[in-house]
């Protein structure tokens, strides 16, 4: 049996002569097929005489939308609809699920399962005039930049936990994955760098009594180490040591807790963090993803309740809160710099595919002493200069301070320390790009500085005392969302 369309309202069949015997394979004869249309009441279809087959006729179509109980029951149901969507709107149903953050959903999943999209770049500092200063030939060091070198931030979560307080605790494990095809240096190079070890344990000693000043000239003799020391960008990133840190920690294991000081490896050996976050339409939207407690404290770690400055309200950047507005304020953690800073609306942009953003910047007051000075969290026993913020409490106490990359915006920091830096704000300035409404962060760059501050040495060895009163660029990195 062929069939064939010749018009909207009518389907013609074209009958073969077959034997009434032979049927089709699902045992339905085909010489019956036309016989049981004719005879199906329930068939809205009618049969011609010119063997023609009308399905619904317009006139019975017409004649069913004309009943009265048929129109009542159409518009009870747009009438439902249509409170539905006023009393309940799509957009809020699916921004409050987002709340929620339900396992199977993709709020959820992708937060789960975040895509890999963080850079690291790395830059260090390679001293070029080492001899030269280190006999006193030159007042500064002089700095050349080297890098960037290129990883992928691994972001994992893990343990999920759901609280009765519409609050969720995670497990939060960070990774630097090397990244061979995104780098042009050569690891094994070796770079000139003042010796982290010896001038952070003396610049830790400096206002101690002069017989332990003394003991510790006599370690440093003792394990032969040079104070400007020669090594490879691997190991000053990964696996940097050096002879008086073993012999530190054998004496005194509570003041040296680890034996490998290199830069990375102190950042991402124990990158691992339980955080609980505000979920759930009870909480709100200005309170979404922010932070209740991290690694079970709401206080910065080795600070307490002396320092007002709190991880409680703010975020590591993977989610914001939605419905931002240019007054919002964004209040950022991250722990490789031991410090809470906050950024402030800037503009409005255009991102792409026309989607609208929000940026917000670092202002470059962010290092800077606050008022009153006795809960300044970031000053330091012996106070630091603006554009520096003491992070030593993250670092087992080794005088580490943070910064804009090059003092960005400082420039007595520049000068008065060391030669080389080239300070721009395109390059070295922190933002973000929100899109206000889901608070989802479209691009972003978070910089800064790590720096070793050297504080008086008198009284210890010559070649030591020379780095008095300095602050010396460890390294610098920037942490690069490419997820779009």
């Amino acid at each position: 049996m062929n069939c064939r369309s010749d018009s909207l309202d009518d389907i013609s069949f074209e009958s073969e002569i077959i034997d009434k015997k032979s049927s089709y394979g699902d045992g339905t004869s085909c010489v019956n097929t036309e016989a049981s249309l004719l005879s199906s009441k329930a068939s809205s279809q009618s049969i011609h005489r010119d063997n023609q087959l009308a399905c619904c006729p317009k006139e019975e179509l017409k004649k069913k939308c004309r009943d009265p109980k048929f129109k009542i029951i159409v518009g009870t149901l747009l009438l439902i609809w249509g409170v539905c969507t006023l009393v309940w709107p799509p957009l809020d149903l699916m921004m409050d699920e987002r709340l929620r953050m339900r396992p199977g959903l993709p709020p959820y999943e992708w937060w789960k399962n975040p895509p890999d999209e963080v850079l690291l770049r790395v830059y260090v500092f390679n001293v070029t005039n080492a001899e030269r200063f280190m006999s006193g030939e030159d007042a500064k060091l002089k700095l050349q930049e080297i890098g960037p070198i290129v990883f992928r931030e691994k972001l994992i979560h893990s343990n999920v936990t759901f609280n009765d307080n519409d609050t969720m605790s995670y497990v939060a494990t960070r990774k630097a994955i090397y990244l061979p095809e995104e780098n042009h240096i050569d690891l094994n190079q070796t770079i000139f760098v003042p010796n982290l070890a010896v001038l952070g344990m003396a610049s830790y000693f400096w206002d101690s009594a002069f017989f332990e000043k003394w003991a510790f000239n006599m370690l440093v003799r003792s394990a032969n180490s040079d104070i400007m020391v020669n090594i490879s960008i691997h190991n000053y990133l990964w696996n940097y040591t050096d002879p008086i840190v073993e012999m530190a920690r054998s004496i005194a294991p509570a003041l040296v807790p680890v034996n490998n000081m290199g830069i990375l490896s102190r950042i991402y050996d124990d990158f691992q963090d339980t955080v609980t976050v505000y979920i759930g339409t009870d909480r709100g939207d200005e309170n979404y993803f922010l932070i209740d407690r991290y690694d079970g404290s709401e206080y910065l770690p080795g600070h307490g309740s002396s320092c007002q400055d709190k991880i409680m309200n703010s975020t590591e950047g993977v989610a914001y809160p939605q419905y931002l507005t240019k007054n919002s304020s964004l209040r950022y953690w991250r722990k490789t710099m031991c410090k809470v800073t906050t950024l402030y609306f800037d503009s409005e942009q255009e991102w792409k595919y026309g989607i609208n953003s929000y940026k917000f910047w670092l202002p470059n007051n962010t290092f800077d002493r606050t008022q009153p000075e006795e809960k300044d969290c970031y000053r330091s026993e012996s106070a630091l200069p603006n554009g520096l913020s003491d992070i030593s409490k993250c670092y087992f106490d080794i005088p580490v301070a943070t910064s804009f990359p090059h003092f960005l915006y400082f420039p007595d920091l520049q000068n008065n320390n060391v030669d080389g830096l080239t300070p721009n704000e395109t390059e070295h300035g922190s933002f973000v790009l929100v899109e206000p409404m889901t608070g989802i962060p479209l691009n972003s760059r978070a910089r800064s500085q790590s720096n070793l501050v050297v504080r008086p040495l008198d009284g210890f060895k010559e070649e030591i005392e020379r780095f008095s009163n300095t602050v010396i660029p460890m390294f610098w990195a920037e942490y690069i969302d490419v997820s779009t």
